[in-house]
């Protein structure tokens, strides 16, 4: 059995992770933003009402982690704003703080609140999600993908610095999973092709619990064939969407 928090509890990412690890009777600290879930574990410990771009919260998250924890743990960090298809001009200046504070403020606050507690106890493992984006580059996505590359460089610059004191750092980077709202800001026919949740849940629980100290600064990429992504363009293969205050134009190139 290990210990493990996972941040954005409430998340789809976040309630199938839970759902995983529980099954393996793994020890578990939640923590949301939103109110505790109706479905979550009663082995587990939840705090919610948490918001991780105030340091306030950030303080209130460190307390109850440092009383509850007396061996190492692992962090997997599941927060972040969803993505969508817009172009740089159809994206406003809110959306791109949104997505950065959500996606690698958050992370940066949650190393800093647990970094002490890791030093204390001797160890640890950081698990942030990356996407293959950031690999890619792809259009229609520089918002998120630039928080998602900040991810990147952070859990590699994370894992320089404190291997010293036996902690790890990887991220995962995630192609397209068959999470609800992806369904339904995806046509059918390419996300019968993506891998589903309790594939990636159970992904990470193999690689985390057999990382060895040595394995760290990783970007993981994952990914399921599909013929309809490998073998066809970006723009032949995703339908692309515009918006602004006016209107929302579908466009297919």
């Amino acid at each position: 059995m290990s210990n493990y928090i996972i941040t954005g509890a409430n998340s789809e990412i976040g309630q199938a992770l839970t759902r995983q690890l529980s099954k393996h009777d793994h020890n578990l600290f939640l923590v949301s933003r939103s109110k505790k879930s109706a479905e979550a574990s009663t082995l587990s410990t939840w705090i919610d009402g948490i918001d991780l771009t105030k340091e306030s919260d950030l303080a209130n998250f460190r307390e109850n982690i440092h009383s509850y924890f007396s061996s190492p743990f692992t962090l997997i960090h599941s927060v972040g704003d969803f993505w969508a298809h817009k172009s740089i001009n159809h994206t406003s200046f809110n959306e791109a703080i949104s997505l950065i504070n959500s996606h690698y403020i958050t992370l940066f606050g949650v190393i800093k609140a647990v970094l002490p507690i890791m030093q204390k106890l001797k160890g640890g493992k950081i698990i942030a999600f990356s996407c293959n984006s950031v690999k890619y580059n792809y259009p229609d996505m520089a918002a998120f993908t630039s928080a998602k590359a900040a991810i990147e460089c952070l859990i590699k610059c994370t894992a320089n610095e404190l291997s010293q004191y036996h902690i790890t750092a990887n991220a995962f980077a995630l192609p397209s999973i068959k999470t609800e709202q992806v369904i339904q800001s995806k046509p059918e026919a390419f996300h019968k092709n993506y891998p589903t949740l309790d594939e990636l849940t159970d992904c990470i629980e193999r690689t985390v619990e057999n990382l060895s100290p040595l394995e760290t600064g990783n970007i993981i990429q994952l990914f399921k064939y599909s013929d309809s992504f490998y073998h066809k363009g970006y723009y032949e293969r995703n339908l692309i969407w515009e918006e602004n205050s006016n209107e929302r134009t579908k466009r297919i190139l």
